[in-house]
Protein backbone atom coordinates (compact mmCIF):
# COMPACT_ATOMS: atom_id res chain seq x y z
CA UNK A 1 0.00 0.00 0.00
CA UNK A 2 2.94 2.82 1.35
CA UNK A 3 4.62 1.38 -2.47
CA UNK A 4 1.27 2.38 -4.13
CA UNK A 5 0.42 5.91 -2.43
CA UNK A 6 4.02 6.65 -3.21
CA UNK A 7 3.87 5.92 -6.87
CA UNK A 8 0.61 7.96 -6.58
CA UNK A 9 2.74 10.53 -5.33
CA UNK A 10 5.42 10.89 -7.61
CA UNK A 11 2.69 10.86 -10.78
CA UNK A 12 1.05 13.95 -9.04
CA UNK A 13 4.70 16.01 -8.19
CA UNK A 14 5.14 14.33 -12.45
CA UNK A 15 2.31 15.80 -13.59
CA UNK A 16 2.41 19.27 -11.67
CA UNK A 17 5.75 19.71 -12.84
CA UNK A 18 4.89 19.28 -16.60
CA UNK A 19 1.66 21.38 -16.42
CA UNK A 20 3.45 24.32 -14.87
CA UNK A 21 5.96 24.01 -17.76
CA UNK A 22 3.62 24.28 -20.08
CA UNK A 23 1.26 27.25 -18.84
CA UNK A 24 4.77 28.75 -18.83
CA UNK A 25 5.24 28.16 -22.37
CA UNK A 26 1.67 29.04 -23.24
CA UNK A 27 1.79 32.36 -21.41
CA UNK A 28 5.04 32.99 -23.14
CA UNK A 29 4.27 32.24 -26.34
CA UNK A 30 0.43 33.94 -26.25
CA UNK A 31 1.48 37.20 -24.90
CA UNK A 32 2.10 39.88 -27.15
CA UNK A 33 5.95 40.40 -27.29
CA UNK A 34 7.13 41.18 -30.74
CA UNK A 35 10.80 39.51 -30.21
CA UNK A 36 12.76 36.13 -29.84
CA UNK A 37 12.22 34.54 -26.98
CA UNK A 38 14.54 31.94 -25.12
CA UNK A 39 13.06 29.22 -22.81
CA UNK A 40 16.65 27.94 -21.20
CA UNK A 41 16.83 24.48 -19.46
CA UNK A 42 20.27 23.20 -18.34
CA UNK A 43 21.66 22.04 -21.23
CA UNK A 44 19.34 23.55 -24.49
CA UNK A 45 17.19 26.52 -25.14
CA UNK A 46 13.23 26.30 -26.55
CA UNK A 47 13.58 29.14 -28.71
CA UNK A 48 10.17 31.12 -30.20
CA UNK A 49 9.93 33.23 -32.75
CA UNK A 50 7.19 35.35 -33.90
CA UNK A 51 5.64 34.55 -37.35
CA UNK A 52 3.30 36.02 -39.60
CA UNK A 53 3.01 34.63 -43.48
CA UNK A 54 3.56 31.53 -45.30
CA UNK A 55 7.25 31.29 -45.63
CA UNK A 56 9.61 32.13 -43.68
CA UNK A 57 13.64 32.02 -43.39
CA UNK A 58 15.89 32.02 -40.93
CA UNK A 59 20.09 31.11 -41.10
CA UNK A 60 21.23 28.73 -37.79
CA UNK A 61 24.57 27.86 -36.95
CA UNK A 62 22.94 24.56 -36.12
CA UNK A 63 20.53 22.11 -37.86
CA UNK A 64 17.36 22.34 -35.86
CA UNK A 65 13.93 20.89 -36.62
CA UNK A 66 11.21 23.56 -37.36
CA UNK A 67 8.06 23.37 -36.00
CA UNK A 68 5.12 26.42 -36.77
CA UNK A 69 2.07 27.00 -34.74
CA UNK A 70 -0.61 29.27 -35.04
CA UNK A 71 -1.86 31.90 -32.26
CA UNK A 72 -4.57 29.30 -30.95
CA UNK A 73 -1.19 27.16 -29.99
CA UNK A 74 -1.92 24.29 -32.89
CA UNK A 75 0.75 22.70 -34.93
CA UNK A 76 0.57 23.81 -38.86
CA UNK A 77 2.48 21.20 -40.96
CA UNK A 78 5.30 22.81 -42.83
CA UNK A 79 8.17 21.76 -45.16
CA UNK A 80 11.70 22.86 -45.11
CA UNK A 81 14.29 23.33 -46.87
CA UNK A 82 17.62 23.69 -45.74
CA UNK A 83 20.59 24.37 -47.51
CA UNK A 84 24.77 24.80 -45.97
CA UNK A 85 26.70 27.18 -46.94
CA UNK A 86 30.02 28.49 -45.19
CA UNK A 87 29.11 26.81 -42.21
CA UNK A 88 25.19 28.16 -41.65
CA UNK A 89 22.07 26.68 -42.03
CA UNK A 90 19.61 28.37 -44.73
CA UNK A 91 16.48 27.59 -43.28
CA UNK A 92 13.45 27.89 -45.66
CA UNK A 93 9.58 27.00 -43.79
CA UNK A 94 6.63 26.76 -45.90
CA UNK A 95 2.87 26.32 -45.24
CA UNK A 96 -0.26 25.92 -47.34
CA UNK A 97 -1.69 28.74 -45.42
CA UNK A 98 -0.56 32.37 -44.00
CA UNK A 99 -0.29 31.83 -39.90
CA UNK A 100 0.56 34.43 -37.33
CA UNK A 101 1.94 32.54 -34.59
CA UNK A 102 5.31 31.15 -33.74
CA UNK A 103 8.35 29.15 -35.20
CA UNK A 104 9.89 27.11 -32.88
CA UNK A 105 12.99 25.54 -32.43
CA UNK A 106 15.98 24.05 -29.90
CA UNK A 107 19.40 24.40 -29.91
CA UNK A 108 22.23 23.28 -27.23
CA UNK A 109 23.61 25.22 -24.14
CA UNK A 110 26.36 24.18 -22.39
CA UNK A 111 27.92 25.03 -18.66
CA UNK A 112 24.97 27.06 -17.76
CA UNK A 113 25.78 29.79 -20.27
CA UNK A 114 23.27 31.29 -22.41
CA UNK A 115 24.64 33.16 -25.92
CA UNK A 116 22.60 34.57 -28.79
CA UNK A 117 23.52 37.01 -32.00
CA UNK A 118 20.72 39.70 -31.66
CA UNK A 119 20.39 41.94 -35.03
CA UNK A 120 19.73 45.34 -34.73
CA UNK A 121 16.13 46.51 -33.38
CA UNK A 122 15.50 43.34 -32.37
CA UNK A 123 13.89 42.69 -28.74
CA UNK A 124 15.57 39.86 -27.05
CA UNK A 125 13.57 37.73 -23.69
CA UNK A 126 15.72 35.01 -21.93
CA UNK A 127 13.43 33.18 -19.41
CA UNK A 128 16.27 30.92 -17.21
CA UNK A 129 15.36 27.67 -15.74
CA UNK A 130 13.69 27.12 -12.52
CA UNK A 131 15.57 27.95 -9.54
CA UNK A 132 18.14 29.77 -11.03
CA UNK A 133 19.35 33.62 -11.29
CA UNK A 134 21.91 35.53 -12.96
CA UNK A 135 23.96 38.95 -11.68
CA UNK A 136 26.63 37.97 -9.53
CA UNK A 137 30.18 39.03 -10.45
CA UNK A 138 31.98 35.89 -10.12
CA UNK A 139 29.49 33.26 -10.85
CA UNK A 140 27.62 34.86 -14.45
CA UNK A 141 25.80 37.69 -15.27
CA UNK A 142 23.92 39.22 -18.10
CA UNK A 143 25.91 41.22 -21.02
CA UNK A 144 24.54 43.49 -21.96
CA UNK A 145 22.62 45.09 -18.95
CA UNK A 146 18.80 44.04 -19.69
CA UNK A 147 16.31 46.12 -19.71
CA UNK A 148 14.13 45.00 -17.39
CA UNK A 149 13.95 41.43 -15.16
CA UNK A 150 10.87 40.11 -14.04
CA UNK A 151 9.81 37.14 -12.11
CA UNK A 152 7.57 34.58 -14.08
CA UNK A 153 6.18 30.87 -12.52
CA UNK A 154 9.51 30.82 -10.12
CA UNK A 155 11.30 32.03 -13.62
CA UNK A 156 13.62 34.84 -13.98
CA UNK A 157 13.24 36.38 -17.09
CA UNK A 158 15.53 38.95 -18.58
CA UNK A 159 14.28 41.68 -21.66
CA UNK A 160 15.93 43.33 -23.85
CA UNK A 161 14.30 46.07 -26.27
CA UNK A 162 15.38 47.73 -29.61
CA UNK A 163 19.02 46.49 -28.83
CA UNK A 164 21.54 48.78 -30.71
CA UNK A 165 23.68 47.36 -34.08
CA UNK A 166 23.97 43.74 -33.72
CA UNK A 167 24.59 42.62 -29.98
CA UNK A 168 25.79 39.30 -28.66
CA UNK A 169 23.73 38.49 -25.61
CA UNK A 170 25.46 36.51 -23.58
CA UNK A 171 24.12 34.99 -20.03
CA UNK A 172 25.90 33.33 -17.58
CA UNK A 173 23.32 31.49 -14.79
CA UNK A 174 24.01 29.39 -11.83
CA UNK A 175 20.98 27.97 -8.96
CA UNK A 176 20.09 30.72 -6.66
CA UNK A 177 21.65 28.89 -3.42
CA UNK A 178 25.02 29.45 -5.27
CA UNK A 179 26.33 32.50 -4.10
CA UNK A 180 25.50 31.50 -0.28
CA UNK A 181 27.43 28.08 -0.95
CA UNK A 182 30.51 30.21 -2.55
CA UNK A 183 30.60 32.32 0.31
CA UNK A 184 30.92 29.16 2.90
CA UNK A 185 33.15 27.67 0.56
CA UNK A 186 35.75 30.74 0.73
CA UNK A 187 34.87 30.93 4.59
CA UNK A 188 36.18 26.96 4.87
CA UNK A 189 38.91 28.06 2.88
CA UNK A 190 40.23 30.67 4.91
CA UNK A 191 39.39 28.56 7.87
CA UNK A 192 41.50 25.72 6.51
CA UNK A 193 44.50 28.60 5.22
CA UNK A 194 44.14 29.68 9.31
CA UNK A 195 44.85 26.57 10.63
CA UNK A 196 48.11 25.73 7.92
CA UNK A 197 49.05 29.06 8.86
CA UNK A 198 48.66 28.79 12.50
CA UNK A 199 50.68 25.25 11.83
CA UNK A 200 53.40 26.56 9.97
CA UNK A 201 53.82 28.89 12.78
CA UNK A 202 53.93 26.18 15.70
CA UNK A 203 56.81 24.35 13.61
CA UNK A 204 58.71 27.09 13.16
CA UNK A 205 58.70 28.61 16.57
CA UNK A 206 59.23 24.92 17.55
CA UNK A 207 62.09 24.52 15.31
CA UNK A 208 63.33 27.73 16.83
CA UNK A 209 63.29 26.49 20.33
CA UNK A 210 65.10 23.02 19.21
CA UNK A 211 67.98 25.25 17.16
CA UNK A 212 68.32 27.47 20.36
CA UNK A 213 68.81 24.55 22.67
CA UNK A 214 71.29 22.80 20.13
CA UNK A 215 73.36 25.94 20.15
CA UNK A 216 73.25 26.73 23.73
CA UNK A 217 74.44 23.01 24.07
CA UNK A 218 77.10 23.39 21.65
CA UNK A 219 78.46 26.53 23.35
CA UNK A 220 78.20 24.95 26.70
CA UNK A 221 80.59 21.89 25.54
CA UNK A 222 82.53 24.46 24.16
CA UNK A 223 83.45 26.27 27.40
CA UNK A 224 83.71 23.35 29.20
Amino acid sequence: MKRDAGLVSLTILILTAVQAQAALFQGVEADEFNGTTYILAKSEAEVIVPANGSSFNLTLPIRAEMRLFNSSGGEVPVETEVQFWRGYYNYQVVSEEAVEGHLNYTIPITDQRFVALAEEGSSVRVVLPPGYATGDRLLGKAMPRPDGVIVLENRTVLLWTELEGRTLVDVGFYREDAPRAFRLFLLLLAFLAGIVALEHYVSMKRLRSVKREADEDLDGEGGA
